[in-house]
């Protein structure tokens, strides 16, 4: 997830019809976007929810603006998939993986729909992207708190999915917690990658952000499973505490954990991506991912890119290319991009 203030929001819907340039180099290796968001509000009968306070809020409503989602579908489930698509097309891209989102569950293990504010069920993941197979990887929530967690584990293995999503301060799940080793155990077994929303969250309402840290990932990875932390750990200058370093200190230890860089291309995520970059092994470790539908900001890596390069990150119309283009002059995109591919596809 990501964070523009008022102004940069506004500004970002009143540039979108900017015209695309030819900036993609052809060449044989497949790249891939780890992290794009499928989202919905069940008004096509999908399933999908999203609460009133997230519908009324000031991101939702420009983003709607932004992407003209009121003229692109007879919903807003279908307009926002269209408009997806043409985002991917246009990216340069390979294909991206699409993440749905789980529901809060009680002590019970059953859905908590009262508290639960974003829901994109799995069975409309895979019906979308099965359609657009030439495009989209899938890549379903499970919140492990639900009974049927390992049950959903093999029923999305079956489907054909390679990775599965866990957002812990959003779900309320700590996912250090031992009852949860079955679990982890078996997504090693069947080689399903868990990325895991890690540092601090802007664009959902939070249970505990504490929930976030990825220090609470050892568990997970001593049972052997590919992890992805996604957004490594990062956060904004103001939130306290700094998380990152607990992302970096667990990378030395554990080579089967990854990073992702889906929201570093926004401006309160300057200081941890630079952070980041700082460190060539790190790099190495950090895979590509553009949290679409949230936009970047270019403008705010000017002093780095320089404002001539921000100037023609800013004429791409799809912002899954925005994001790839101002990772690539960061000077990770490419190599992020090629290497999540190789991760998940092995090959």
């Amino acid at each position: 997830m990501t964070y523009m203030n008022r102004r940069e929001w506004l500004a970002m819907a009143l540039s979108t019809a900017t015209v695309q340039t030819d900036t993609f180099a052809k060449d044989d290796k497949p790249k891939l976007d780890i992290h794009v968001h499928l989202f919905g509000t069940g008004d096509s009968g999908s399933g999908c929810r999203l609460s009133e306070s997230i519908q009324n809020g000031i991101q939702f409503r420009v983003l709607t603006l932004a992407l003209n989602l009121k003229t692109q579908g007879k919903t807003l489930d279908e307009a926002y998939v269209n408009v997806l698509i043409q985002h991917i097309k246009q990216s340069g891209l390979t294909k991206v993986a699409v993440l749905s989102q789980d529901a809060i569950y009680d002590s019970h293990g059953e859905a908590d729909w009262n508290r639960t504010s974003f829901y994109v069920p799995n069975n409309y993941l895979f019906k979308i992207t099965a359609q657009h197979q030439d495009l989209m990887i899938p890549c379903p929530g499970i919140n492990p708190q639900r009974k049927d967690a390992l049950e959903e584990l093999e029923r999305i293995h079956t489907q054909g999915a390679r990775l599965f999503k866990i957002h812990p301060p959003t779900q309320g799940v700590n996912v250090a917690d031992r009852k949860y080793t079955k679990f982890y155990q078996r997504c090693a077994e069947l080689k399903l990658v868990i990325m895991v929303h890690t540092g601090h969250e802007h664009s959902a309402p939070v249970i505990d952000k504490d929930l976030a840290n990825p220090a609470r990932l050892e568990l997970m990875l001593d049972q052997g499973p590919t992890v992805v932390a996604c957004h490594a750990g990062t956060g904004w200058p103001s939130d306290y505490p700094d998380q990152l370093p607990a992302f970096t200190h667990l990378l030395k230890r554990y080579p089967n954990l990854w990073g992702d860089t889906a929201v570093l291309g926004t401006a309160g995520r300057v200081r941890d991506f630079s952070r980041l970059l700082e460190n060539t092994a790190i790099c190495d470790r950090l895979l590509h991912g553009s949290d679409f539908p949230f936009p970047i900001s270019p403008s705010s890596y000017a002093a780095r890119i320089g404002s001539e390069t921000v100037k023609n990150i800013n004429k791409e119309k799809s912002w899954i290319a925005k994001d790839y283009l101002l990772k690539e002059a960061l000077g990770i995109g490419k190599a992020s991009a090629e290497r999540a591919w190789k991760v998940l596809l092995g090959k």
